[in-house]
């Protein structure tokens, strides 16, 4: 069931009418660690109208989509920009000189703020990518609902594309390489369940091993993974449908899998886009992001590693399945 946001839609509508730009917080009722890191359409329709200089909205998603239709401003990015060019595997970050390329060319500087949208969870990909690397997590936003979100309150969306000014940007010093993890890391954690956990965002006939998908080379899931399908971290109907639930909801929805704060979690789905997600739902939620991983390789490869899979149920399906 969506959460009340009455409060964040009147400040909209104040922040609207003035003419001034709201603090970056998301809704109050969400009750999120880090509030900073979402960004409500109504508060971004504001930003935008005050014409920030130093706002920049990246558009992931195909350009196929990119090209019906896009928040005003926005420049697009899709998977192939931010993928590694290394072999063997390429869904591990893109490298620090890669993405600083990218992102000069996107017209970010030192202090430019991003807001990433996409309609499904590629969004959140981006997030990690450049989280890996050290951008400043105050200045990397993700709009809560997506794009959808967006249409749903009837803001303008644009067809032209914006010629951004060249800049040059250089990540922070200190990373965090600590995001993703390789197959070795994961096949380290699972003999230590009172450490760390593994987590399954695949949907749930994937996980049961009924059926899997394109690229992999078996069916079931890594030997002990608790399972909670990505979407289930999203408000599933009403007017706030695609927007992240409040973060009690989200540490009930966890927690009743035995992923708890003090452990680590490791995270997979087909490939890493969805996993990501999931890994910044549990950071919103208030889980230590130093102890939150994404299996870059997911099932794909440990499907064919030759690693064993399993195949079964999960100790409990999550609410609202």
């Amino acid at each position: 069931m969506a959460r009340p946001r009455w409060k964040a839609l009147l400040l909209g509508t104040l922040v609207l009418g003035l003419g001034w730009s709201a603090p970056a917080r998301a809704v109050p009722q969400g009750g999120y660690a880090h509030p900073e890191n979402l960004i409500q359409p109504e508060e971004l329709k504001s930003r935008l109208d005050s014409k920030e200089s130093d706002l920049r909205i990246i558009d992931f998603r195909h350009k196929a989509k990119y090209y019906l239709g896009h928040l005003p401003g926005a420049v697009q990015v899709w998977r192939p920009e931010i993928e590694s060019r290394e072999p063997p595997w390429r869904r591990v970050p893109a490298s620090k000189a890669q993405l600083e390329k990218l992102l000069g060319r996107l017209g970010v500087g030192p202090n430019t703020t991003l807001v990433i949208y996409s309609d499904q969870c590629d969004h959140t990909h981006f997030w990690w990518h450049l989280a890996s690397h050290g951008f400043p997590l105050d200045r990397l936003k993700l709009l809560d609902g997506g794009f959808e979100a967006w249409k749903s309150r009837g803001y303008p969306a644009q067809l032209t594309s914006p010629l951004p000014k060249p800049a040059t940007f250089k990540f922070p010093p200190e990373d965090r390489k600590f995001l993703s993890a390789s197959l070795q890391e994961v096949k380290s954690a699972a003999p230590s369940p009172q450490e760390s956990i593994i987590l399954d965002v695949r949907t749930k006939e994937q996980y049961l091993g009924n059926l899997t998908r394109e690229g992999a080379a078996r069916r079931g899931h890594i030997p002990g993974a608790a399972w909670v399908y990505w979407q289930e971290a999203r408000v599933q109907d009403g007017p706030y449908k695609g927007f992240l639930k409040s973060a009690a909801e989200l540490r009930q929805l966890y927690a009743g899998q035995g992923l708890t704060p003090d452990r680590h979690i490791f995270i997979y789905g087909h490939t890493d886009p969805c996993a990501t997600f999931t890994l910044t739902a549990l950071y919103l939620a208030g889980y230590p992001l130093e102890k939150l991983h994404v299996y870059a390789g997911s099932w794909i490869e440990w499907s064919k590693s030759g690693e064993p899979v399993e195949a079964g149920g999960p100790p409990q399906t999550p609410r609202g399945y």
